[in-house]
């Protein structure tokens, strides 16, 4: 029996050697077995990137309706008044709404403190509030960008936080947008939200 055994043993060791031989040799499965390991992580950088990408286009086309809003309000800045506040966050708002792509979002326009314009492009509703006489004001603006409504100031006299005293107009429009992989944090509370201050007068 043992003379059996060793030429078995042989013969199965030289037919491993073969065999481990024969698959070093073959290349015909190498491409997708390195496509199946490398697959799931191009797959979250093209996710990342489609919704990095949509989230950036969303981002500058709510930014360029504010811009325009923007603009309007520096090219009309004699009707930042207690008469014409109304009619200009009504017509600031509408530019801005002309620059919202169908998608829904809101719009809030405030008039040097006076007339104050809420729009709901969702269900097409705008709402108004605000004093109108609190126009004829001037107020400081904030070191964040924001403005010190509670405080009036003489126009033109300089603030305690630097800068001039004057008129302003505050837009802030937001939109809607889900992203298409939600677990990567791109947006936050599902809206985009674009703030402008503008100091006509």
């Amino acid at each position: 029996m043992r003379k059996h055994l060793r030429p078995d043993r042989r013969l199965s060791a030289s037919w491993r050697f073969a065999l481990t031989d024969f698959l070093r040799r073959q290349k015909a499965g190498v491409s997708a077995v390195e496509f199946a390991l490398v697959s799931p992580v191009l797959l979250v950088i093209l996710a990342g990137t489609v919704d990095i990408g949509g989230s950036l286009k969303a981002k500058f086309e709510l930014s360029s309706a504010v811009s325009a809003g923007s603009n309007y309000a520096l090219l009309n800045g004699d009707k930042v008044n207690s008469a014409g506040g109304g009619v200009l966050a009504g017509n600031i708002a509408t530019v801005v709404t002309s620059g919202l792509s169908g998608n829904g979002g809101s719009i809030q326009v405030v008039v040097n403190n006076g007339a104050a314009l809420a729009y709901n492009a969702t269900t097409s509703t705008a709402t108004q509030s605000g004093t109108a006489a609190n126009a004829d004001l001037c107020y400081c603006p904030g070191s964040s960008g924001a403005v010190a409504w509670s405080a009036p100031m003489a126009c033109g006299s300089i603030c305690s936080g630097g800068g001039i005293a004057g008129k302003f107009v505050t837009i802030t429009a937001s939109k809607p947008y889900t992203p298409l992989f939600g677990g990567f944090g791109i947006v936050s509370n599902g809206n985009i939200t674009i703030k402008a201050v503008v100091q006509p007068q």
